[in-house]
């Protein structure tokens, strides 16, 4: 376990300057099986409750502060929206998303859509109906059925058929 601690150390001390990517092991262009993969085996090897009889608080805080890091990073990374912004801001020298940026609130449609994805497709279909883009949104939302059948997109589709008629 001693060097277990110490690398939890090590990426304690680096955490402020670390992206995402490097909190993971990943590289930028991994894909969303890759980082669930590799956020699994990480949050495996450091989840707080296997320091629970590591003598030290110290310790103890510091993994606790390293597996928060790597949730926030496997949260980032496996959202589209939320990856491509943090890559804009990477490429300026922002390692972490500011809390705004990451606590983007689902609505009870989007609770509904687990692939996230087909959450993107659905909010994409919503903003060109409202527009009026109604080619737009049907493909949208034939896309977003294409990754998950849900009732939130079904409804927009059934509402866009409709307007089409109309």
């Amino acid at each position: 376990m001693g060097a277990l601690v110490s690398e939890v150390a090590r990426l304690h001390a680096e955490i402020e300057e670390l992206s995402y990517y490097d909190v993971l092991g990943i590289e930028p262009a991994t894909d969303y099986i890759a980082i669930r993969d590799a956020f699994y085996e990480r949050a495996q090897r450091f989840h707080p409750d296997r320091f629970v009889a590591t003598e030290g608080e110290s310790v103890k805080r510091a993994v606790y502060s390293v597996y928060k890091r790597m949730t926030e990073a496997y949260q980032v990374l496996t959202d589209p929206e939320l990856r491509a912004n943090y890559d804009r801001g990477l490429g300026e020298g922002v390692v972490r998303l500011p809390p705004a940026d990451r606590s983007r609130r689902l609505d009870a449609d989007e609770r509904q859509v687990s692939n996230p994805f087909a959450r993107i497709y659905l909010r994409s279909a919503r903003q060109k109906f409202e527009r009026g883009d109604l080619n737009g949104a049907w493909i949208d939302c034939e896309l977003g059925l294409s990754l998950e059948e849900t009732p939130p997109l079904r409804k927009l589709h059934t509402q866009i058929a409709k307007a089409e008629t109309a």
